[in-house]
């Protein structure tokens, strides 16, 4: 949902973070400004899907103030290299520096030292490239050592599709891929995210993964009015 409403109410049931999903939903650069900004006052860390891994999309929530970016549908180690060049500042890579939201139109604190500024902002700033391809899976132990990626983050339902197994998740192919992921982000000592249902989160964590995103807010929204439906209705 594209409102600032569900991002306060997200943030009285106590979620650590949100995730704005600008690449299956029709929310625009605009209305993901307003969400950050809101999740921001309710001290729910924002992070963005961002609809590509072009330099515009990288550049433009990264200056909104998103705290952490996941990029979607990667393929190559070049993909992953150009989201660092966008998204770090120097000496990591070459991300523009602006007039922007994300430093305060310039007047952010520490900025009179520049340098130590933008080091302050690589270290805090998530990147997380989604993988959830077969060509990524492929290429996962060097993606995610890149010195600028913190990690990973396993998009189950694509990958599931990608090989050949679609919403099979306990399928050996399926369950050998995840496992393949959750090794290399171990073994570089990056993160490693997930996507699962309710009944899965906690294995996830069980089986070592740092974060686990639970659900989304259309399916909570529809899944609470069935539930008064019932109990109303009988």
């Amino acid at each position: 949902m594209s409102d600032t409403a569900i991002i306060e109410c997200l943030a009285l049931a106590g979620l650590d973070y949100v995730v704005l999903d600008l690449e299956h939903s029709p929310m625009s650069v605009e209305s993901a400004g307003r969400q950050i900004i809101t999740a921001e006052r309710r001290s729910l860390t924002p992070l963005v899907r961002l609809a590509d891994s072009s330099r515009t999309s990288v550049m433009k929530m990264l200056d909104l103030g998103a705290q952490g970016l996941i990029i979607p549908a990667i393929k190559t180690v070049e993909e992953v290299k150009n989201v660092v060049r966008y998204g770090r500042y120097y000496p990591l890579g070459e991300r523009g520096f602006g007039p922007a939201r994300a430093s305060d139109f310039t007047y952010a604190a520490g900025l009179q030292d520049l340098g130590s500024y933008l080091e302050s902002r690589n270290r805090e700033t998530l990147l997380l490239p989604q993988c959830e391809t077969r060509e990524c899976l492929e290429n996962v132990e060097e993606i995610v050592s890149l010195d600028g990626v913190d990690g990973l983050f396993i998009g189950p339902f694509d990958l599931s599709i990608a090989l050949g197994k679609p919403a099979h998740f306990e399928a050996e192919e399926v369950q050998a891929a995840i496992q393949r992921i959750l090794a290399a982000c171990q073994a570089a000592g990056k993160f490693c995210f997930t996507y699962a249902d309710r009944t899965q989160a906690r294995l996830r964590f069980q089986q070592g993964f740092n974060s686990v995103a639970t659900s989304m807010d259309t399916v909570e929204c529809t899944r609470a009015f069935q539930l008064l439906v019932r109990e109303v209705m009988g």
